[in-house]
């Protein structure tokens, strides 16, 4: 994992749809100094207070993941984390000017291209992480659905997921290298089955959904992009990428083995949040402090929202 914590050298700007909302959306990606952290700052809204990108700040997980402060709130944030935490960057103010992250063409490539276009700036301070001292589970009910990590010496996360009908059982095995984030797993994108756009579109979802920004599946698992699959198991690939965007909610990356069995965003989180709880399973290894500088005033963090069971 990445020793040292980075930001990035310039500032940089992109607009895009809301996958949820449909709307158009600008974000401004700043630096921001050691100790710092990842800040999102809506700028639609006067007034309106930055939020961390903390676990203690999520909000929702219907969909995508959503964090925020009172009314204030900004979705879809995965892919962009997932990107973040792929690359080491851990300094960073992101500026949307509405409520969601824009989606780009539905995974974390883009924002990897343009964070590295920008420039990736090490700074002279070491990057606190976890280290799991003790193997932790988290499952539903019938135990369909887990997610397990145990001691280990590096990162690395083994998901499996099934949806009968259209992708199928699908599993892969990723052992952490930036490297290998941005050749094997940013690429994947989102997906979902026609049918279900329609339904979202029904309730006000996936206004800004389209083969531009997911991958859809017809009757009989029939991928209906012109272009196809970008790897055979896409599905699985974008369930890391989404589990890694989650994880960055840590603040701290964890150095552990995972294991996903058919999870999503609301297990991440119930899983992280437990994880995070639980007495003597993490160990934390060069505790950097947040630190205030530049002018910009860090909030206090919200109380836990602690997610209801599923």
């Amino acid at each position: 994992m990445h020793r040292y914590q980075k930001t990035i050298s310039h500032r940089l700007q992109i607009s895009g749809k809301g996958l949820h909302s449909g709307e158009t959306m600008d974000a401004v990606l700043s630096p921001l100094p050691i100790g710092s952290g990842i800040w999102f700052q809506r700028t639609d809204n006067p007034g309106a207070r930055p939020v961390r990108a903390s676990w203690e700040n999520v909000t929702d997980t219907r969909l995508a993941t959503t964090i925020g402060l009172a009314d204030e709130s900004v979705g879809t944030l995965e892919h962009l984390l997932a990107a973040l935490y792929g690359l080491g960057i851990s300094n960073l103010m992101i500026e949307v000017s509405g409520p969601e992250v824009p989606i780009l063409d539905g995974s974390a490539s883009p924002w990897a291209s343009l964070l590295k276009k920008a420039g990736i700036a090490t700074l002279q301070a070491p990057r606190s992480f976890y280290k799991v001292t003790r193997p932790f589970t988290v499952a539903d009910d019938d135990g369909c659905k887990s997610l397990t990590v145990e001691p280990a010496d590096r990162f690395s996360v083994d998901c499996e997921i099934d949806f009968p009908g259209y992708v199928g059982q699908q599993r892969r095995t990723f052992a952490f290298s930036q490297s290998g984030f941005v050749s094997e797993i940013a690429p994947a994108r989102t997906f979902c089955m026609e049918k279900d756009v329609e339904e979202m579109k029904r309730n006000g979802k996936a206004l800004g959904g389209g083969l531009d920004n997911a991958v859809v599946f017809g009757e009989n698992g029939r991928v209906l992009n012109p272009e196809g699959l970008r790897f055979k198991d896409e599905c699985v690939r974008h369930k890391i990428l989404d589990f890694l965007g989650d994880l960055s909610l840590a603040q701290f990356p964890v150095i552990g083995r995972f294991t996903a069995v058919r999870t999503g965003h609301t297990m991440n989180q119930r899983f992280l949040q437990a994880l995070l709880r639980a007495p003597g399973v993490l160990a934390t290894v060069n505790p950097m402090a947040p630190s205030k500088a530049g002018g910009f005033s860090f909030p206090s963090l919200t109380p836990a929202h602690v997610l209801p069971p599923m």
